[in-house]
C-alpha cells in the first residue's frame, strides 16, 4: 500500500498508538482530507514559511540539514537526489501519517515502490532544493533498482484482469456454496460446521482480494481499485478501508522495527502487549511483574488468542470508520457499507437459526475466520528479526519476512502472501507474478549476503512458537 503518496482515493485515521520517528503519532478522531489538489499554501503548514521557499527555490540542500527535519511537524525527505518539504501533508496524505517514518532520510525506493508514476510529478509541489551531497547509492539498492526497472520493461507490472475475475468468481462460490449447506441441512451438525468454515474461507479469500485492489494490483484507476476493494473488503469482509491502509501502510514501512528506544513497535502487527511480546528488548516496556508473568506463558495461549482476532478487528474498523465519519463523507461511505455487511450476513444467520444456534454460529465463524487470517499473518513476520536500527528500505524487508513454500493449497490458502519477500519489495507487482520473480529475489540475496528465508508451513509455524518461547523465557 502506499506509503508516500501524494494524490489517492480514500485517506486513514488509526486508532494504533505507536510512536513513529519525530513523535508521530495517530488517533482515531483524527483523518485525512478527500485527495484533492489544492494550492500547498492552503493545505499545510511547511516548517519553512512559503515566502522563504520561494526564496529560497531550488537551493541546495546538505544530508545534514536533510536529517535535522526529521519530525512529523517539521519533514523533508529525499526522493532521487531531491529534496521535498511534506510538513502537513502526513493528515493530507492517502497513505497515512506513515510518510513521516521516513522524514530526514532518503525515501527513493520506498516511493518507487508505493506509487503510480502519475505521483511523481505531483512532487514539484513540494521541492526544497537538490541534495548537494548525496550519499553513494549501495550496491545493494542499485541491484534492487536495475530488477525493477526490468520488470517494468518485461511488463510484470501489468494485471490479467481475467485472473482476478476467476478469484472473484471463485469466492462468490464458496459463499454460495455455504448457503446452500446452510439452507438444505442446517439440523445436521456436519452441515452447521461446514457451512461455517465455508463462510470463514469466504471471508478470508475477501480479504487477500481486498489487499490487492487496495495494493493497486489490478487497476490503473485508484477509484476503480478503491471501490472494488470497498466492496470485497467492507461489504463482504467487513473491515473498514481507512482502519486496514492505515495500519497495513505503517507495517509496510517499517515491519517488525521498534523505535530507538527498542521498546515502542514501529509495526502495528507487533505492537501486541501485554499479551505478546516478540523480542526480549520489547519487555523492558512493561510494567510490572503481574504482565510478565503473563508473558511467560505466551507460547501456549497464542493459538487461542488467533481465534479472537477478527472480532477484534471487526470491532477497530467499527470504531474507526464511526470516528471517520464525523469529519469525512467517505466515513459514511465506509460505515453505510459496514451495515450492508451485518445486514445481509445475520440476516443469512438468524432467518434460518433460532436465537442460540444463530449467536453460536456468528461465535463460530468469527473464530474460524480469525484464525484462517492470522494464522497467514504470523508465519509471514513473527519468528523473523525485531530490529530498532535504522536500514535500507531492501534490507528491512528482507530481514523480516517470511516465505512459505509454493504449493496449489499453499498460494490458494494464503493469497498469495505466502510469497511474502516478494510482495514486501515490490507490493504493487500483480498477485499472478510473485512467482515468476522468486529466484530474481533469492539471487539478489545470495549476491548481498541476506538471509532469504523460505520454508513449509508447519516448520514456519514452529519458530514462530519457539521465538514466543525464546522471549518468554527471559521475562
Amino acid at each position: 500500500m502506499c506509503v508516500v503518496l501524494i494524490a489517492d482515493q480514500s485517506s486513514h485515521v488509526s486508532d494504533i498508538h505507536q510512536t513513529f520517528r519525530g513523535n508521530l503519532q495517530t488517533s482515531s478522531d483524527e483523518a485525512t482530507t478527500s485527495a484533492v489538489l489544492i494550492e500547498p499554501a492552503a493545505l499545510r503548514k511547511r516548517s519553512r514559511s512559503d515566502s522563504e521557499l520561494r526564496r529560497n527555490s531550488d537551493q541546495p540542500v546538505t544530508s545534514a540539514e536533510l536529517a535535522r527535519h526529521n519530525s512529523e511537524d517539521d519533514c523533508w525527505l529525499a526522493v532521487k537526489g531531491k529534496v521535498y518539504d511534506v510538513t502537513g501533508w502526513t493528515v493530507q496524505h492517502p497513505g497515512g501519517r506513515v510518510i513521516a517514518t521516513y522524514a530526514g532520510r532518503d525515501a527513493t525506493d520506498v516511493f518507487a515502490c508505493f506509487h503510480a508514476a502519475t505521483s511523481w510529478g505531483q512532487l514539484k509541489q513540494f521541492y526544497v532544493g537538490d541534495l548537494v551531497d548525496p550519499q553513494p547509492v549501495p550496491p545493494l539498492l542499485a541491484d534492487f533498482r536495475k530488477m525493477r526497472t526490468q520488470m517494468q520493461q518485461q511488463g510484470l507490472f501489468k494485471c490479467k484482469k481475467g485472473y482476478y475475475l476467476l478469484k472473484l468468481a471463485s469466492n462468490f462460490g464458496l459463499l454460495a456454496t455455504a448457503v446452500a449447506v446452510f439452507a438444505l441441512w442446517r439440523d445436521r451438525t456436519w452441515a452447521y460446521i461446514l457451512s461455517a468454515c465455508l463462510i470463514s474461507l469466504f471471508w478470508q479469500q475477501s480479504g487477500w482480494l481486498a489487499h490487492d485492489f487496495f495494493h493497486h494490483q489490478v487497476f490503473r484507476s485508484k477509484r476503480l481499485n478503491y471501490v472494488m476493494g470497498l466492496l470485497v473488503g467492507t461489504v463482504c469482509l467487513g473491515f473498514s478501508p481507512a482502519w486496514w491502509k492505515a495500519k497495513h501502510n505503517t507495517h509496510h514501512a517499517a515491519p517488525n522495527e521498534l523505535d530507538h528506544d527498542c521498546k515502542t513497535p514501529l509495526d502495528p502487527d507487533i505492537d501486541t502487549l501485554p499479551l505478546i511480546a516478540w523480542s526480549v528488548e520489547m519487555l523492558e516496556s512493561l510494567p510490572n511483574a503481574s504482565h510478565r508473568m503473563l508473558v511467560r506463558a505466551q507460547h501456549y495461549f497464542f493459538f487461542p488468542i488467533l481465534l479472537f482476532a477478527r472480532l477484534s478487528w471487526c470491532q477497530q474498523s467499527v470504531a474507526h470508520a464511526y470516528g471517520l465519519s464525523k469529519t469525512q463523507k467517505h466515513g459514511w461511505d465506509e460505515l453505510a457499507c459496514l451495515v450492508v455487511h451485518y445486514g445481509w450476513y445475520l440476516g443469512l444467520v438468524f432467518s434460518q437459526l433460532s436465537l442460540a444456534k444463530g449467536l453460536l454460529f456468528v461465535l463460530l465463524t468469527q473464530m474460524i475466520c480469525g484464525f484462517f487470517l492470522s494464522i497467514v499473518f504470523v508465519q509471514s513476520h513473527n519468528g523473523m528479526e525485531v530490529y530498532s536500527t535504522e536500514k535500507d528500505f531492501v534490507t528491512a524487508q528482507v530481514v523480516s519476512t517470511r516465505d512459505i513454500a509454493s504449493g496449489i493449497w499453499n498460494d490458494w490458502f494464503t493469497g498469495g502472501l505466502n510469497y511474502q519477500i516478494e510482495h514486501h519489495l515490490f507490493p504493487t507487482l500483480p498477485r499472478h507474478n510473485l512467482a515468476k520473480i522468486q529466484s530474481r529475489v533469492q539471487s539478489l540475496c545470495e549476491r548481498h549476503g541476506l538471509l532469504y528465508e523460505s520454508c513449509g508451513m508447519r516448520v514456519g509455524t514452529v519458530r514462530v512458537l519457539q521465538r514466543l518461547a525464546h522471549v518468554a523465557s527471559h521475562a
